[in-house]
């Protein structure tokens, strides 16, 4: 099953979705790994209008999701648990946004990028 990767980017209406190559899902997994933890005070995924983040699925070793968020990476395992870790600078959440350059609409992909300029 490959890597989906989910833009949480519309209400009432379904997501753009694309798929990560097999290198790019090994390079997804190494950043993951790769990331600290977060600390206990910091903020949380972010909730309401407009781009949200990135939710990823089709992962492989017991995990049912990870959702990057403006600095903030939650990876839900199958049993239930939530693990928080720091994405610094979002280098993860802007590097998983510009794998799906070629396979997003370009708007998508510009709402994503203009979020990530800020």
């Amino acid at each position: 099953m490959p890597i989906e990767i989910e833009v949480d980017l519309y209400s009432g209406r379904p997501n753009p979705r694309f798929a990560l190559s097999a290198a790019a899902s090994a390079g997804f997994e190494r950043r993951l790994g790769a990331l600290p933890p977060l600390p206990a005070d910091a903020g949380g995924i972010r909730d309401g209008l407009g781009y949200r983040g990135l939710r990823v699925t089709g992962l492989s070793g017991g995990f049912a999701k990870v959702v990057v968020s403006a600095g903030v990476v939650e990876i839900h395992d199958a049993a239930g648990g939530v693990t928080r870790r720091a994405d610094p600078g979002r280098a993860l959440e802007r590097w998983l946004a510009e794998a799906g350059s070629g396979q997003l609409p370009a708007a998508d992909l510009d709402a994503v990028r203009d979020d990530l300029a800020r």
